[in-house]
């Protein structure tokens, strides 16, 4: 059985650097990552260890409007946000070990996931970043699905190679984890029963709504009319963020 986590969460934003300076001045280190030129986007990232945030905007717009939802539904969605001028939390990659049992297992189930394709950017100090992945067309009554990648390599030496090239680091913020995704959608439990199939998980009820635990993390879908994930909380902050959020636009990120 292929073992799932919660990769990276995606954040679409207007523009890259402005977005990296404000949560720099927070004491969270982002990166740049590159640019998806098959896309037109490009990228910064936020590590705490293996997990991460991807900033992600448009820097070629003709070249953003030459692919549809069916291609990449969570790219899409961010050029659709940056057209509109958004800024939020779109949606979140989940890390399997084996992609190929992953998709089997979806198709078989019925899920409009789509073809399994190699990913590839190059970083700043232009190296080669490759992947495996695959994203799930449609929506759950409006709310995205997430997407599914697989990375070359174990965790372990991962690990060590992101550290080795600065990109793991110890935040001045504090040592932190983003430990739960919250949603606010219409029908919870219906949210959280299509999330637990797509994770091999069993929801539990919570006073608001609904829980997934997804290995350390949590996934958790409460009450709301946004239809997004709005939320994310961070254990591990130190002063003077410990008990405080950072509002970023329509982006909040929470530390405990």
């Amino acid at each position: 059985m292929a073992v799932l986590n919660w990769d990276h969460t995606m954040i679409n934003v207007q523009d890259v650097d402005e977005a990296v300076q404000f949560f720099g001045e927070h004491g969270i280190v982002f990166a740049r990552g590159g640019r998806h030129e098959k896309w037109g986007t490009e990228n910064a990232l936020g590590y705490f260890g293996l997990n991460y945030i991807e900033l992600i905007s448009v820097y070629d717009e003709a070249r953003a409007k030459d692919f549809s939802r069916s291609d990449a539904s969570a790219v899409y969605d961010a050029v659709q946000d940056y057209e509109q001028k958004l800024q939020r939390i779109n949606t979140i990659a989940l890390r399997t070990s084996d992609i190929e049992a992953t998709h089997a297992r979806l198709k078989q189930a019925g899920v409009p996931a789509g073809d399994i394709e190699v990913g590839k950017r190059l970083d700043e100090q232009g190296h080669l970043i490759t992947w495996s992945i695959f994203f799930i067309d449609g929506t759950i009554d409006g709310l995205p699905y997430p997407f599914f990648i697989q990375w070359q390599g174990s965790d372990e030496t991962r690990a060590q190679k992101l550290t080795e090239q600065g990109l793991i680091v110890q935040h001045s913020a504090g040592d932190l984890l983003a430990r739960q995704a919250v949603f606010h959608v219409p029908d919870p439990q219906k949210a959280a029963d299509v999330w637990g199939r797509l994770l091999e998980g069993n929801p539990e009820k919570t006073e608001r709504g609904y829980r997934i635990q997804l290995q350390d993390r949590q996934l958790i879908f409460d009450q709301g009319a946004e239809n997004h994930i709005v939320q994310l909380n961070f254990d591990g902050a130190g002063d003077p963020l410990k008990q405080q959020a950072l509002v970023f636009d329509q982006i909040k990120l929470s530390f405990n």
